[in-house]
């Protein structure tokens, strides 16, 4: 058992090692520029390489795209369970969206702009996952509307506004640049906040 755990681990590293080096080559070229050939120049390894892990290009871009939306329904999750009011679960959520937003930076670029590229099926699947999402965050808004923490017409419409003004942070953010990701996370908590109406005085 103890072999069989350690070849899983060693598979999920060289997996990540291939979909770093894709990710990179992906955002600076595009997907449809480039090949199977430049991912192996990319890492010094051969094809079998690669396609010991992947069975094609295709199946990579899919992997990509769905790793930094999992990450995010996996948080929105943690959010919608986590002690506290409303306004804490947004703030937790929002802080930790912002967070996985700029970790995965290149991902969510490439998802944004090859998305096209997919297979059907996969496309309509990572598609229900980022309206998982959605619906999870507008939840949280509804029910602070309930409590009276939220002054809010249309959770679910502020909850597309939020998720986007988040997302969008991949497009600026320059690691070095003025503010941390922590007071990048810290200050879009704090906007959420205010676009959901939040009452000063609740629970963060």
């Amino acid at each position: 058992m103890a072999v069989s755990a350690m070849k899983r681990g060693v598979s999920a590293f060289k997996r990540g090692l291939i979909l770093r080096a894709a990710a990179k080559l992906f955002s600076e070229r595009g997907y449809s520029a480039t090949t199977i050939d430049a991912i192996t120049d990319e890492l010094s390894a051969s094809k079998r390489a690669i396609y010991d892990h992947f069975a094609g290009k295709s199946e990579i871009l899919v992997e990509i795209c769905e790793q930094a939306v999992r990450f995010s329904v996996d948080l929105a999750e943690r959010a919608a369970r986590a002690p506290g009011d409303p306004a804490g679960r947004l703030a937790l959520l929002a802080r930790d969206f912002t967070r996985i937003v700029i970790e995965n930076q290149d991902y969510i670029a490439i998802s944004s702009r090859e998305m096209k590229f997919l297979p059907e099926e996969s496309r309509r699947r990572i598609l229900r996952m980022q309206e998982r999402f959605d619906r999870i965050l507008g939840a949280i808004l509804a029910d602070g509307v309930a409590r009276g923490q939220f002054a809010l017409a249309d959770p679910a419409l502020a909850a597309l506004a939020i998720d986007g003004m988040i997302i969008w942070v991949h497009r600026w953010y320059r690691a070095g640049g003025r503010l941390s990701p922590e007071e990048i996370a810290a200050a879009m908590a704090e906007k959420a906040l205010r676009m959901a109406g939040a009452r000063t005085g609740v629970e963060r």
